[in-house]
């Protein structure tokens, strides 16, 4: 797959994309057969040997996914999303972090917040993105209203104005509200991000892996164990590759 002018121009201003349609109906089946098989995993066990790290994860319900299951691996270099990756972190670009995310009923909503500061240009410098940091979420279920959308504010990754983010309508948002299962959404980290409220009795199923540039660095308490980088195919273990370097953001020329 290669990428569109289209789809640059739309994460140049916006910040983001939303693939829909990217899973097949197969992988969706198997994937959510992944999540069910290992979404009691004890948290304490797979933290065992840095059990004070665990406060550096979600666990909602699972962190460290991949090393709970290799199969998850899959997610680091998937077809729908390596082409798009490659272009804006670089071919090098790295694991940061991973999740298998589940919002339960009545989840209150999170807080607004970003991974990475915000641009004046946008993290394009040259012609070229230079984003320190995508996220890609992998939807596994369908999100409608009340369901505990995904919301951000476009354009936020470029924004030179601050704005008060202690309420839970920002202006300029987009609820993500017409999520059909096996949709995909790739954002720009430097976006303001948040989760809203889960008014149902669905539970909301996403894998969700980050990941930053060559010289980026893992997240506290997300680096793989050896084990799973000895599981991994030799493409996923150089996006492994900075499983021993702290995640630090880089700095950038404006120009």
């Amino acid at each position: 797959m290669s990428v569109t002018q289209d789809q640059l121009f739309e994460f140049d201003v916006r910040g983001y994309l939303h693939l829909r349609a990217a899973l097949s109906a197969h992988e969706i089946a198997e994937y959510l057969e992944w999540a069910s098989e290992v979404d009691t995993t004890s948290v304490a066990d797979l933290n065992s040997e840095n059990p004070e790290l665990i406060e550096q994860q979600l666990n909602r319900p699972l962190s460290r996914v991949i090393d709970a299951d290799p199969r998850f691996l899959h997610f680091l270099d998937h077809p729908a999303v390596e082409p798009l990756l490659t272009e804006f972190l670089g071919r090098g670009y790295r694991h940061v972090d991973n999740d298998l995310y589940y919002t339960y009923p009545q989840y209150n909503g999170g807080v607004w917040h970003r991974g990475v500061r915000a641009h004046p240009t946008g993290h394009v410098v040259g012609g070229r993105f230079v984003c320190p940091m995508v996220k890609v979420f992998y939807c596994l279920t369908d999100v409608t209203p009340g369901r505990g959308e995904f919301v951000v504010v476009p354009g936020s990754h470029k924004a030179e104005f601050d704005t008060p983010t202690d309420r839970l309508d920002l202006p300029g948002q987009w609820v993500f509200d017409d999520v059909a299962a096996g949709d995909v959404i790739i954002f720009n980290e430097a976006l303001l991000h948040n989760g809203r409220p889960n008014l149902t009795d669905d539970v909301r199923k996403t894998v969700i892996v980050n990941f930053g540039r060559e010289d980026a660095g893992v997240w506290p308490g997300y680096s793989p164990k050896l084990e799973t980088v000895e599981a991994a195919t030799p493409r996923r273990r150089e996006i492994l590759a900075s499983r021993d370097a702290a995640w630090t953001e880089p700095e950038f020329a404006t120009a």
